[in-house]
């Protein structure tokens, strides 16, 4: 059986690529990828702006909280081996 709290939990960890499209009369918004980890959806994220050449689309990050920026993606690393 399908434990509720297990799939609550993996929502609260699922992050959202939304593809915005800006019309004169408001915004589109299209999800694009759905990722499990900041690191997925950040290198689809990247992959998804060094494509585009639209200045009516852009692409942002949302989890269930709402949209966050990632300014720079860096790794860091583990000091505890």
């Amino acid at each position: 059986m399908f434990n509720n709290n297990e799939r609550d939990n993996k929502m609260d960890k699922t992050i959202l690529v939304v593809e915005v499209t800006k019309y004169s009369f408001g915004k589109r918004y299209a999800i694009k990828k759905s990722a499990d980890t900041l690191d997925k959806a950040s290198e689809y994220l990247v992959s998804l702006k060094n494509l585009n050449d639209s200045t009516d689309i852009s692409y942002e990050l949302f989890n269930r909280f709402g949209q966050f920026e990632v300014e720079e993606i860096q790794k860091v690393a583990n000091d505890n081996k």
